[in-house]
């Protein structure tokens, strides 16, 4: 009897980060108030695009809100450590598989980070600092849609 495949893995070296856009990413991150009303204002607007995924949350969002921010700063703090990194992604994109998480909710939740981020950080959220943080977003889903298992459902 065969093995089940898994989907084929991403290269570190071409999906990484350039090094240009990692000091954009930690610069900003630096800048914005990563916090309880970071992730509040992320949830609120990631409800607003995307009312469905609503009922995957709890009602009091305050844990999950605390999730949120320290797996921001585990992916901040992890770009210079690309093996750490994807393995953090890898774990990630288990636990989303275990929740429900499908493709399709991708986009919401990229959207309603990139939002955030222009919200917290206003001008500062330039074109080059919004490509690196969509780099990094493509990276984390690419990542987390490889993990070990079953892919993610569309």
């Amino acid at each position: 009897m065969r093995a089940p495949v898994e989907p084929a893995r991403p290269s570190i070296a071409t999906e990484s980060l350039t090094a240009a856009e990692i000091r954009l990413i930690v610069e900003s991150y630096e800048l914005i108030s990563v916090g309880r009303r970071f992730a509040r204002n992320f949830y609120t607007r990631l409800f607003e695009i995307s009312p469905e995924i609503q009922p995957m949350f709890p009602d009091d969002i305050s844990i999950q809100a605390g999730k949120l921010t320290e797996m921001l700063a585990a992916l901040v703090g992890k770009l210079d450590r690309p093996l750490d990194l994807v393995t953090t992604l890898e774990d990630l994109g288990g636990r989303h598989r275990g929740y429900g998480v499908a493709e399709r909710h991708f986009a919401p939740v990229g959207r309603a980070l990139f939002d955030t981020l222009a919200g917290e950080l206003g001008p500062r959220f330039d074109e080059p600092t919004r490509r690196a943080w969509i780099a990094l977003y493509a990276l984390a889903t690419t990542w987390m849609h490889h993990a070990p298992g079953a892919a993610l459902s569309e």
